[in-house]
């Protein structure tokens, strides 16, 4: 799908509204410039398919915040962009949203299990939102591994299960994060 194709699908989908995504999409295509993913397409793919996850899966009178904090979520963890621009060219409910996601950029050393137990802790103090947009991110990540080196697929697939058994014990699912629960663990049947 072409620039002005994904536009006119958000107009489409967000109507009078389109006009805040429209802007988010363009900000993160151009914070994520020059960045691409393991298969050579343009980083900007991965937010929007995160995106649309979103708006697949999670009916919500706050879509419009849940798709622009998806376009937006690896803006803060991966591009110089500050939490004061996100506040002041959205609002503080984005930038918020936008802050959960974000990871650190050093796994804190007091934590035996690096990254997984980090992820697991992050998570299961997320806000509902926050945390059906970090699996939503997950599960595009395993869909999208097919030019990804051996050793980070499996890296990927660890990772994931070691954060889902630990979401599991740990914290209740809304119907919407099930859905994409089941779909991730669809994912990582591939990877037995």
């Amino acid at each position: 799908m072409n620039n002005s194709e994904y536009i006119q699908l958000i107009k489409n989908e967000f109507g009078l509204d389109a006009k805040d995504v429209i802007c988010a999409y363009k900000f993160a295509k151009h914070k994520h410039r020059g960045q691409y993913r393991d298969d050579g397409s343009p980083y900007i793919i991965h937010p929007v398919r995160v995106a649309e996850l979103t708006r697949e899966n999670k009916p919500s009178t706050n879509a419009k915040i849940l798709y622009i904090s998806a376009l937006l979520h690896d803006t803060l963890e991966d591009t110089y962009t500050s939490y004061k621009e996100i506040c002041n060219r959205f609002d503080s409910q984005v930038a918020s949203l936008v802050m959960e996601l974000s990871t650190a950029k050093e796994v804190p050393h007091t934590l035996k299990g690096g990254k997984a137990e980090y992820l697991s802790k992050k998570m299961e103090n997320m806000t509902n939102y926050a945390l059906f947009i970090k699996l939503c991110d997950r599960l595009d990540n395993l869909r999208d591994v097919a030019h990804t080196n051996e050793e980070k697929v499996n890296r990927l697939v660890r990772e994931t299960k070691t954060i889902l058994e630990y979401l599991q014990q740990h914290r209740p699912y809304t119907q919407s994060q099930q859905k994409i629960f089941y779909l991730i663990n669809v994912e990582l049947k591939k990877y037995h």
